[in-house]
């Protein structure tokens, strides 16, 4: 296994049809995942308030989450995708993930997922659940 690369974002543009092509799939097949745009990302990676690790497997794109009360800082892993059907980027680079995170000198490694495969890594503590009400004019 090879370790997560980070894009610099001056090859962005060079890599970006691909991880364009990645994202829409997920949008298409996950459409849960959020209210993101494929070109929020673009805009994030281009601004550097992401990066994306790159790995023979797949990527991932993170970015700096911030407590609102401590300030404490966590590497935040926004959105994974694996090249292979059933494989599981976020387990399989989670230790890859916290060095990233220690070296930056971040609390901790957090991502959020609905994903079942997730809670079958001994090492993700479930933190909370989120629950929500749609209004809309079916809920009065």
């Amino acid at each position: 296994m090879t370790e997560p690369i980070k894009l610099e974002p001056s090859n962005l543009r060079e890599v970006w049809p691909h991880i364009r092509h990645c994202l829409a799939e997920m949008k298409t097949l996950w459409p849960a995942l959020g209210t993101w745009y494929v070109e929020d990302v673009y805009v994030s990676l281009a601004t550097e308030e992401s990066v994306v690790y790159m790995t023979e497997d797949g990527f991932a794109v993170c970015r700096p989450s911030q407590d609102e009360f401590s300030g404490e800082t966590d590497l935040f892993i926004w959105l994974a995708y694996s090249f292979r059907p059933g494989g599981n980027m976020i387990e399989k680079y989670l230790p890859s993930f916290i060095e990233v995170a220690r070296s930056l000198g971040y609390r901790a490694v957090t991502t959020r997922s609905n994903h079942p495969a997730l809670t079958k890594i001994p090492e993700l503590e479930p933190v909370y659940t989120e629950y929500r009400v749609l209004i809309n004019e079916d809920t009065g």
